[in-house]
């Protein structure tokens, strides 16, 4: 006995290390251990796109305002928060205070595949994020029904990759899904939303979040566009018909 006291300390210095690798360390590390095993690093889609409804390259001369304008058939476009300047590239959001900035398109579509690139320059003060978040404030008044985030630095949402149901104050935001990721002010990235049913998947910089929710599902008539307080660009918005994947299953 008074051996393996003697000895217990050393075992305990070489085994500790081999335990210790095999915890995570937070629940974030959890997380992402979690969803690599779920395959949700996958390159499968879960949507196929289908007919092509609406893109705005943001080539045509517009004056973004609080009233709606047209922007093609069956579309319209306003400024929600802050405001917005054509660029060689797209859009530009021009912040000075309050709300984030926000645009926001009046369209119809269900099940979608929603494509956007956006970029952001740092600023000393300012926190970056890319936000898509499709809804119909007549079937869920003051709520975006799916939200996805490309969050670089701001402090209201997980770092990374966000898939939520955002019910404004004073409801409560549904977090779905998260996933760390980062982003690099000055690149460009194309974050992608997935709605099928009451399922979503969304991606962006080879990072995937997935989820579902009762409200992803209902009939869409807009869709938010927001960014951070640091100066973004966005160009190339995509709204396309989407189908599921018959090669696709939910993880479970």
């Amino acid at each position: 006995m008074k051996k393996l006291t003697a000895i217990l300390p050393l075992l305990l210095l070489i085994i500790f290390p081999f335990i210790s690798m095999g915890f995570p360390q937070n629940e974030t590390e959890s997380a992402a251990i979690e969803s690599q095993k779920s395959g949700k690093y996958g390159n499968k889609p879960m949507a196929v796109k289908g007919k092509l409804l609406f893109e705005d390259d943001f080539k045509t001369p517009m004056e973004y305002t609080k009233d709606f304008k047209v922007v093609k058939d069956g579309w319209k476009v306003k400024t929600a928060h802050a405001n917005w300047k054509q660029t060689k590239e797209g859009v530009e959001s021009v912040y000075e205070t309050g709300h984030m900035p926000v645009l926001v398109y009046s369209g119809l579509f269900t099940d979608a595949v929603i494509e956007l690139d956006f970029r952001f320059h740092k600023e000393e003060g300012k926190w970056a994020a890319c936000r898509i978040s499709p809804t119909n404030p007549e079937l869920n008044p003051r709520a975006y029904a799916a939200s996805v985030w490309a969050n670089s630095d701001s402090k209201s949402r997980a770092l990374g990759m966000v898939l939520e149901h955002d019910e404004w104050k004073p409801g409560v935001i549904t977090t779905v899904d998260t996933l760390m990721a980062t982003f690099k002010p000055g690149k460009w990235y194309t974050l992608r939303l997935e709605l099928v049913g009451n399922y979503a998947r969304a991606t962006c910089n080879g990072v995937t979040v997935y989820g579902t929710h009762e409200k992803f599902g209902i009939p869409k008539n807009s869709i938010y566009l927001g960014v951070g307080t640091c100066k973004h660009e966005l160009r190339n918005f995509r709204i396309y018909e989407a189908t599921k994947n018959p090669k696709w299953k939910p993880r479970k």
